[in-house]
């Protein structure tokens, strides 16, 4: 089952337009938004910063998909983990953590999920920041290495053709 999702993102990868750099900046910038703790948003800001780039919109939105309900909880938990690091003190604990998750991946509306994410922000703001900041560290490199990885990748594809 993981081998025929991979198999699929790469064949979608594969159906890209653009050249390599078009195409490579618009994965890592998907990569990076899929990194970053803003999971009900992940396609309008991949989408935003691609146009704002001149990045491929279809590889960014492709590239949110690192963040999918098998890797959120990991993620999120790595991006706070890592701005404590950082940043401070713990102020709550990883069940803090996972319950908004919980929450964001409900069937949930979008406007109830924005009031979920703008109350917990409110009551938790330590967590919150603390986990934004440690999703843009970790998604900095993400979003590096992911550009260099399609760039090459694509380069390869299209040389072979």
């Amino acid at each position: 089952m993981i081998k025929n999702k991979i198999d699929n993102f790469i064949e979608k990868t594969k159906k890209l337009q653009g050249d390599p750099h078009y195409v490579s900046l618009g994965m890592g910038i998907g990569v990076f938004v899929g990194i970053t703790p803003t999971i009900p948003f992940h396609t309008i800001f991949a989408i935003a910063l691609a146009y704002l780039f001149r990045a491929s919109r279809p590889a960014a939105y492709l590239g949110i998909w690192l963040c999918n309900p098998l890797t959120v909880i990991f993620l999120y938990i790595a991006c706070y983990k890592v701005g404590l690091y950082f940043f401070g003190n713990p102020a709550e604990s990883t069940d803090t953590v996972e319950v908004l998750i919980r929450s964001l991946e409900s069937d949930l509306s979008l406007k109830e999920k924005w009031h979920v994410l703008a109350d917990f922000a409110k009551t938790k703001a330590h967590a919150f920041y603390i986990m934004n900041l440690g999703g843009l560290i970790l998604g900095i490199p993400g979003g590096i290495a992911s550009y260099f990885i399609t760039r090459w990748f694509f380069s390869r594809l299209r040389t072979s053709a």
